[in-house]
């Protein structure tokens, strides 16, 4: 009997132990910068999804403009682009890098909106 207590103890100190280094571990995920690589000189302004597999990005390079199809094994530049092609109008929203505390934040906030939403529906 004492044997299984005292296991039962020493798997909770493990478990709390796991659970302490999860959120370190986070922590210093959340500081260590932002989700996406942080180039100066390429930056992804539209992703458009094909496929599961399969998408077309456009990326600028320097003052280049390209559009690159992406697949699982390969990486192949379709055709240079003009900015003047471009509806360029959300690039700082949606080009820009977003830092994990950002998009966590973000994520807690659309979670009690929807924990709202809910105890309003059933009232």
């Amino acid at each position: 009997m004492w044997s299984n207590i005292i296991q039962l103890v020493v798997v909770m100190i493990v478990f709390v132990l796991i659970l302490i280094a999860a959120y370190f571990t986070t922590r210093w995920v959340g500081k260590s910068g932002t989700i996406s690589g942080s180039a100066k000189n390429i930056q992804i302004i539209e992703t458009y999804k094909i496929s599961q597999t399969k998408y077309i990005q456009l990326v600028r390079i320097g003052s280049k403009y390209c559009a690159v199809g992406i697949s699982k094994d390969s990486m192949t530049m379709l055709t240079e682009l003009d900015e003047d092609q471009l509806d360029l109008s959300e690039v700082g929203s949606v080009g820009n890098t977003v830092s994990f505390k950002d998009f966590y934040d973000k994520m807690i906030r659309k979670d009690k909106d929807h924990k709202k939403i809910d105890n309003k529906k059933k009232d």
